[in-house]
């Protein structure tokens, strides 16, 4: 099957190769999009797709879930390590440097403590 995703925004455009009748060369074809936060397939995108297309779309929906949690368990595996390298750094980086990334950092650590104090780990 030619249909590929592309990341835009809020949303992640579902889009077919079709040979273009007046040249007969291969041609990209945007025929719905997901929602990227729900991962929800569009009505538009359901019309526009055969059971065969749509099924494949939802097999690949289904694999992006799975990797998504496979990429947020690693990034909560590696955080001490990540923490303790962030912490080097704001040692030795200029006053300048650093005061951006802490107010991210601080504001980030804001969020991480609300999650842990609700679930009952700290």
């Amino acid at each position: 099957m030619n249909v590929y995703f592309r990341f835009r925004g809020n949303n992640i455009q579902v889009v077919k190769t079709q040979p273009d009748p007046a040249t007969g060369k291969a041609k990209s074809v945007p025929f719905g999009s997901i929602n990227r936060a729900t991962l929800a397939i569009s009505n538009k995108l359901r019309s526009n797709c055969s059971a065969t297309e749509l099924a494949e779309i939802e097999a690949w929906v289904r694999r992006y879930q799975a990797l998504d949690v496979l990429k947020r368990k690693h990034a909560a595996l590696t955080l001490p390590e990540q923490m303790s390298a962030a912490t080097r750094w704001l040692d030795q980086a200029s006053p300048e440097e650093a005061r951006p990334v802490a107010d991210d950092i601080l504001a980030t650590m804001t969020l991480l403590r609300r999650v842990l104090n609700r679930r009952g780990l700290l």
